[in-house]
Parts: structure tokens; C-alpha cells; sequence
């Protein structure tokens, strides 16, 4: 984005000036009006890199001949708005000094001239973030001038549109700029060495964004502002691991290690738990057998902080379950033994399958009183909770089982009672 440059508003008093200077001072006059030209017209296009190459020259005159004013605060903006932007594009390590470059031109500029306060404010705000960030985001100084100018354009435009509908165009442009400055809010507040000042700030812009095209997410954001008892670096933390997990081309490591920083940082033992189970979850998707693993590890974690939570238990469950059917299809019987046993100490919406992961493992292995037991147990507890094909495994399994240890006549019985299911 970038703001054009007048001619007229920049030239006028020097050309009216120069006309009555001897002349060589207005030559010299002339020549700082050609670049000051050369670069308006470089940076209207845009081309930054002449626009730099203009500016800096008319900059480096005018600083030694002690000329300000509002032409020179014009210059000095497009010198540094376009430096960076350059480095914007280029990305990498700044070759040069960007605060003296970059950052002081801009704010030297915003001092004299207050047109377009709106954009020159985000701008220097984005600014003072890139400095905060090149010097490794631990100066308060950048950290709290990169938040307030990006502050003040917000409540710039929030002024703008304060009496305009919430489903119009203006408000609609003015939600966008302002989850910007939300989504800076939580990228500081990871960072901060005093994050909890974030917390009244977002909860306060947060709600100029409910009811807009927007709303879902300036109520998540608002939400952060109560996890964990307002602790806002591990809200934004946490924050950033559920939208990388939504991210189909993040890293699933790195993904993973958002979470377990946002864990880390988290007080309270329920909400700590809650970031295990979506820990558990999002590894649970991934069909490796180390990710099968981590979710059971993650799933142990989250249950051990709060067990008494009913997905928690879910979680935990349906993870010993996939271990216990990965260990059984690749004929490690007492891996899948173990981890059924495991998901039958605690009660969980969906237990019936860890006494069918019990039952057949432990049939393998020749355990007939335990295979027997949990077949019937898994048998009875999926028929008060299915119907149709979901139950046919369970039939089928308790029928295979009073069979394999010589019950036949119940095993008959069974098989009528459940023939309409297909089993045999």
C-alpha cells in the first residue's frame, strides 16, 4: 500500500521563493526541486529503488543546508517508506542501520506532516515491529512504538467509521485493518516482557468487530483475553498453535511446538489439559505410527491434569485404541493387550472397543477366561449403544471367541440372534 505524493503540496514555496534568489542559489534551488521531482514521480509509479536513489540525494543536500519544513518531511517519508518496502520484498537481514534508514525518516516525517494519519501510522507501526524483531524482540522501546502507532491508525479509522453500518463497505475495511492490529497484539504479547498489558487492549478493540463479516474470529480472539486467568502470552501462544494446526502446509513438528511452548506458559491445570487433548486430537489425524504414539503421550498428559473431563477421557481411550489395533494388526499381542488394558481403568464414551481390543488380543495370546469375559463385555455394551452394521464387529467377535475356546451351543445362539447383521 502506499500513499501518493502531491507536486503542488511539496514544490510550491520553494518555486515561488527561488524566483527572487541570485542565481546560483536558485540553481541550487532548482536542483532540489528536480529531485524532489524525480523522486515523487518515481515513488507516484512506484519504483522504489529510483525513488531512493532521489530522496537520499535530495535528504543528504537539504540536511547540509539546514533546510525542514513540510517539503523535506514529504522526502524523507518516501525515503523511507520505500527503503521499506524494498526490504519488505527482499526479506532477510537489513544491510545498513534500519532504524536510522527506515524508521527515523519515517517518524521524522509523521512529526511535520499529519496527512493520510491513518496509513503513516500503521505504517511506522509496522516499521518499529520489523526493528523489534531484527534486534531480536526484546526492546520495550520498539516493542511499545510498534504497538502504539499501529494503535493510533486504528483508533484513527475507528473514528472515521463510528457512525457507519456495521455491514457496509468503510466498517468492513476498518474490521480488516483492525484484525491486523489484533493478530500484532497477540504476536507482541508471545514476546512481551510485560504481556499482560495486551489483555485490556484486545479485549476493548476486540469488540468493534462483532457483528461484521468477521465475527467468529474477533470472538475467538476476545475469548483469549480469559484463558488462563487472562495469562495473554500463553492465550496468544495457544492461539498461534490452533491456526498453524488449521494450516494444511505448516509443519506438524512446529505445529506441535507451539502447543507444548502455549502448554508451558499455562497455569491453570484445566486449560493446560485442554491444550494436551488438542495436542492428542491433531496428532490422532496423522496416520504414521510415531504420531499415533505422541497422541496417546499427549492424550496421558491432558488426562493426568484433568480426568475428570469427558472428552479428555475420550481422547485418552481413543488413542490406546489405535495402538491397541496397530500393535494386533502388526501381531504384537501383548503391545495391543497392554494398551487395551490401559483404556479399561477409566470410563470413556466409546469404551466398548477397549474390551474388543481386549477380548481378541488376549484370545491370541490364549487368555480364555479374559478373552471370554471382554467379549461378552464389549458384546453388551455396544448393543446398548449401536444397531446395524456398527454392531456386527462386536457380534462377530464374541461368536469367533465362545468358538475358539469350544462354547459352541452359545456361540449358535449368538450367531441366530445377530444373523441379520451378516454374521457367521
Amino acid at each position: 500500500m502506499t500513499t501518493r505524493i502531491s507536486f503542488a503540496l511539496c514544490g510550491a514555496a520553494l518555486l515561488v521563493c527561488g524566483a527572487s534568489l541570485p542565481p546560483s542559489a536558485a540553481e541550487e534551488n532548482a536542483d532540489l526541486a528536480s529531485l524532489r521531482n524525480d523522486a515523487i514521480a518515481a515513488y507516484n509509479k512506484p519504483d522504489y529503488p529510483k525513488a531512493i536513489q532521489f530522496a537520499a540525494r535530495y535528504v543528504e543536500r537539504a540536511r547540509a543546508e539546514s533546510r525542514t519544513g513540510r517539503e523535506f518531511a514529504a522526502v524523507s517519508f518516501i525515503l523511507g517508506h520505500s527503503r521499506f518496502e524494498i526490504q519488505k520484498q527482499a526479506g532477510g537481514a537489513y544491510e545498513g542501520d534500519y532504524r536510522a534508514e527506515v524508521v527515523l525518516p519515517l517518524e521524522e516525517s509523521l512529526r511535520i506532516l499529519q496527512d493520510d494519519p491513518a496509513f503513516k501510522n500503521m505504517l511506522l507501526g509496522n516499521a518499529y515491529y520489523e526493528l523489534w524483531t531484527m534486534r531480536g524482540q526484546r526492546d520495550p522501546g520498539d516493542e511499545e512504538r510498534a504497538h502504539w502507532y499501529l494503535l493510533k491508525s486504528i483508533l484513527v479509522r475507528e473514528n472515521d467509521v463510528r457512525d457507519r453500518p456495521k455491514d457496509g463497505p468503510e466498517y468492513d475495511l476498518f474490521a480488516r485493518h483492525l484484525l491486523f492490529y489484533l493478530e500484532r497484539c497477540l504476536d507482541l504479547a508471545q514476546s512481551s516482557a510485560s504481556p499482560d498489558l495486551y489483555l485490556a487492549r484486545v479485549r476493548t478493540a476486540a469488540s468493534w468487530g462483532f457483528a461484521t463479516a468477521y465475527d467468529a474470529r474477533f470472538w475467538q480472539i476476545y475469548d483469549l483475553t480469559y484463558f488462563d486467568d487472562g495469562n495473554m502470552r500463553a492465550a496468544a501462544t495457544w492461539q498461534r498453535g490452533l491456526d498453524a494446526m488449521r494450516d494444511p502446509k505448516s509443519d506438524t513438528d512446529a505445529v506441535l511446538a507451539a502447543f507444548g511452548r502455549a502448554a508451558d506458559l499455562t497455569r491453570n491445570r484445566k486449560d493446560r489439559a485442554e491444550i494436551y487433548r488438542q495436542m492428542a486430537d491433531f496428532a490422532s489425524t496423522l496416520d504414521e505410527p510415531d504420531r499415533r504414539t505422541q497422541a496417546a503421550e499427549f492424550a496421558r498428559k491432558a488426562y493426568s491434569l484433568n480426568p475428570v473431563d469427558a472428552e479428555i477421557r475420550r481422547q485418552l481411550g481413543s488413542a490406546l485404541h489405535l495402538l491397541s489395533y496397530g500393535a494386533y494388526a502388526s501381531g504384537r499381542f501383548d503391545d495391543a493387550l497392554k494398551q487395551a488394558q490401559e483404556a479399561t481403568t477409566f470410563e470413556w464414551d466409546g469404551m466398548e472397543t477397549a474390551f474388543f481390543d481386549l477380548s481378541r488380543a488376549a484370545a491370541e495370546l490364549g487368555h480364555e477366561t479374559e478373552a471370554l469375559t471382554d467379549g461378552a463385555q464389549a458384546y453388551r455394551m455396544a448393543k446398548t449403544k449401536v444397531r446395524g452394521s456398527a454392531l456386527q464387529p462386536f457380534a462377530q467377535n464374541y461368536v469367533n471367541i465362545l468358538r475358539q475356546f469350544g462354547q459352541e451351543a452359545l456361540a449358535a445362539r449368538v450367531q441366530k440372534e445377530e444373523a441379520a447383521l451378516g454374521v457367521r
